[in-house]
């Protein structure tokens, strides 16, 4: 995940959330303060917002397709409770939005919900760098409020990539019958394969 200028056409009331989101991120927390008035939105409220790119690289997942899943804490902080529509994370692809789950309306102070976003995606989605999270959260409409954000996570799950790993068969010495096997990376940590397994083709070196 990384900060992005890139801006939404979502209106007047989304200014963005001042300084870098870097700790959100990283699964730290992000303090959106409260607002003292609602001039800088629409004048009657304001979203603060948060934007992130994700950028990622799966390597051996030509074609793949899958899963991504985005989700984040969120703490209303007050001084006041929440006003209707409180807050949303959204999914981006580009400028499009794919998929947004809305905060509880009218929270009050102290309220804590996680909020969680999925949506099919390719492999080259994910290399591409066109997928954008935007956290918004209202800090002023009637009453001003601040909020905390925290254990922000990502995940993609792709079905078609090509995992190498190392598979390990303890075998009967006198009848030649596979008793067990354990799977590790090719740096010996263990792994759990998903999907069909198959066996790696040494490289044709014939024609050299």
């Amino acid at each position: 995940m990384d900060d992005t200028v890139t801006r939404f056409n979502l209106g007047p009331a989304f200014p963005d959330l001042a300084g870098s989101h870097a700790s959100l991120w990283s699964g730290g927390a992000l303090v959106y303060p409260a607002d003292p008035n609602a001039s800088a939105g629409d004048g009657t409220q304001v979203y603060r917002t948060a934007v992130g790119r994700i950028t990622a690289a799966p390597l051996n997942c030509e074609g793949a397709t899958g899963t991504l899943t985005v989700s984040t804490r969120v703490t209303l902080n007050g001084p006041g409770p929440g006003q209707a529509q409180d807050g949303s994370l959204m999914l981006f692809r580009g400028t499009t939005l794919i998929v947004q789950d809305n905060a509880t309306r009218n929270a009050p102070v102290g309220h804590v919900e996680t909020l969680t976003v999925s949506a099919p995606v390719t492999a080259a989605d994910l290399a591409d760098g066109n997928l954008y999270v935007g956290l918004y959260l209202e800090t002023f409409h009637v009453t001003r409020k601040s909020w905390t954000a925290d254990q922000f996570t990502v995940a993609a799950v792709l079905d078609g990539c090509d995992v190498q790993f190392l598979r390990t068969f303890v075998i009967d010495c006198d009848t030649g019958a596979v008793l067990a096997h354990s799977d590790t990376t090719l740096d010996g940590e263990p792994y759990t394969p998903t999907g069909q397994v198959g066996q790696c083709r040494a490289p044709d070196n014939s024609s050299n």
